[in-house]
């Protein structure tokens, strides 16, 4: 799950500038290496996290009105990753190379 989630971030990260934010954690108090956390996806009317927690992914959308969370629901991944995919597609044009590359990171 750990190399999933860091393959995800580095693809999603250059992708959609501005709408993905990675949160990287420390691998121990004095290790030097860092694996990612957490990773959000900002949309208009929503917010999509997937946590990796001690082996564990963990998703949820949030659904945002205005700046303010109205409600949170609990995801399964592969429903997380439908619901990114849709979403990067209704971005507009701009989102075809983010679109193209979780594309070919999930068929691959």
């Amino acid at each position: 799950m750990r190399a999933f989630t860091e393959a995800l971030a580095a693809r999603l990260e250059p992708a959609l500038p501005g709408r993905i934010e990675v949160e990287r954690r420390r691998d121990g108090l004095f290790s030097k290496t860092f694996h990612v956390r957490r990773i959000s996806a900002r949309f208009d009317d929503s917010l999509l996290v997937l946590e990796y927690d001690r082996g564990h992914l963990h998703a949820k959308r949030t659904k945002v009105v205005r700046g303010v969370s109205i409600s949170t629901q609990d995801l399964s991944v592969p429903a997380w990753l439908d619901d990114i995919i849709r979403r990067t597609q209704a971005v507009g044009e701009g989102a075809g190379a983010a679109h193209a590359a979780l594309h070919d990171f999930l068929m691959s």
